[in-house]
């Protein structure tokens, strides 16, 4: 594990990020929302050429 310079600001992020666990929860989270939202966009392009292709053939 790398090793990080300790934080003494108020910046709330960062006195998250200091505690190895929190910063593992919150980049479980982001990995999750990451793959949904790159997920959503497939299901998205894919509802659009099915739908153009229904629109522009009939």
């Amino acid at each position: 594990m790398l090793k990080k310079k300790k934080y003494y600001g108020r910046d709330p992020i960062k006195k998250l990020m200091n505690d190895p666990e929190k910063s593992e929860k919150i980049y479980k989270i982001l990995f999750l929302v990451n793959i949904w939202v790159w997920f959503s966009m497939f299901i998205g392009a894919v509802i659009f050429v099915i739908w153009t292709y229904k629109f522009l053939s009939a």
